[in-house]
């Protein structure tokens, strides 16, 4: 009669665990450095104009998110599932390249789980939330050091720049000598025509998804070191295993947030002006 100890030791691992445990590995392999510029290469393609359209989706995405909870509180299930199955935002080859990674060398163990797909879906845009949230702090930070400035994202940056543009014109046009027309514009300075302004921000929007695209290069390493990349990971095996309700990133709401602070920025600006 086999003993509680030896059918211990050929009962099958934890498959949930054994997920877990490929965590670091998993990480290490693809979110370095190196790792994330090979993941990278599947993104110098069509993503190029994907990536910039996610972009600009991403707050109806939100809106429709919100919205299902409340349509399923009022009685409109069919209206909210209808919802569910319709993800926004479009699917990219860098997304799909690094979904097949987590299905295949991660999560291969769960693959017969039944809601892997949705919760990839959901880890997928959060990644990209985050990548739109290091092209914001980027601009944040090149705002206040270039232009002693608030600018957190491409729509205040922009009319900054076309200010810029446009002392540096007048300056070097004015009547007297470049000299005197530093002085001069320091007390008055020029304005923006509205064209240069609404110019330099098409240039900057494309400029911002283009760098968005891009930005795990610059995130993945940060956030593997942080930890980031581990604890959301986990989080989604959790969420398939049923530890936690669902897997839903707080970080495109985030990415969200930046996005109204831009435009109330730009907005308030717009009215001092």
């Amino acid at each position: 009669m086999a003993t509680a100890e030896a059918l211990s030791d050929i009962a099958p691992p934890d498959p949930f665990e054994a997920a877990r445990e490929n965590v670091e590995g998993f990480v290490a392999r693809h979110f370095s450095l190196r790792g994330t510029l090979r993941l990278h290469r599947a993104a110098l393609g069509w993503d190029l104009l994907r990536a910039p359209a996610n972009v600009a989706l991403a707050p109806l995405q939100i809106l429709s998110r919100l919205a299902q909870p409340l349509l399923r509180a009022v009685g409109l299930r069919g209206a909210a599932a209808w919802l569910a199955k319709r993800p926004l935002v479009l699917r990219t080859a860098l997304s799909a390249r690094i979904s097949a990674l987590i299905r295949t060398e991660l999560l291969a163990p769960l693959s017969d789980v039944e809601a892997l797909e949705a919760h990839l879906a959901a880890y997928s845009e959060s990644r990209g939330a985050m990548a739109e949230l290091t092209t914001q702090i980027g601009t944040l930070g090149t705002g206040a050091v270039l232009f002693k400035s608030l600018t957190p994202g491409m729509l205040s940056f922009a009319p900054a720049v076309a200010l810029g543009f446009a002392q540096s014109a007048a300056i070097a046009a004015f009547p007297l000598g470049a000299a005197l027309g530093s002085g001069w514009y320091a007390l008055f300075p020029a304005s923006a025509p509205g064209g240069l302004t609404l110019g330099v921000m098409l240039g900057f929007a494309a400029l911002g998804a283009l760098l968005t695209t891009f930005a795990g290069v610059v995130a993945d390493p940060v956030q593997t070191a942080l930890g980031l990349h581990q604890r959301r990971l986990r989080r989604l095996i959790g969420a398939l295993e049923g530890r936690a309700k669902g897997f839903s990133p707080k970080e495109p709401y985030i990415a969200r947030i930046g996005d109204a602070a831009d435009l109330a920025t730009t907005v308030a600006r717009a009215f001092r002006s």
